[in-house]
């Protein structure tokens, strides 16, 4: 069981979390959209880690009986 305080922090971060990967998807679409396919897959690889930090954090507060805020 979580406290609230701690299912507080945890939800800010699984946002802040996916606020990361959209900027990174919007970089990624910028740079496809510019012919630099480099710095595009760059930026993909970037999307994808920041959503696999934010699905650990929402699977750990549901494991966790939480309720998740998105």
């Amino acid at each position: 069981m979580l406290t609230e305080k701690m299912q507080d922090a945890l939800n800010q971060q699984v946002n802040a979390e996916l606020y990361s990967a959209y900027l990174y998807l919007a970089m990624e679409a910028y740079f496809k959209s510019i012919n630099l396919p480099g710095f595009a897959n760059w930026m993909s690889v970037q999307t994808q880690e920041e959503l696999l930090h934010a699905m650990k954090i929402y699977d750990f507060i549901n494991q966790r009986n939480g309720r998740v805020t998105l």
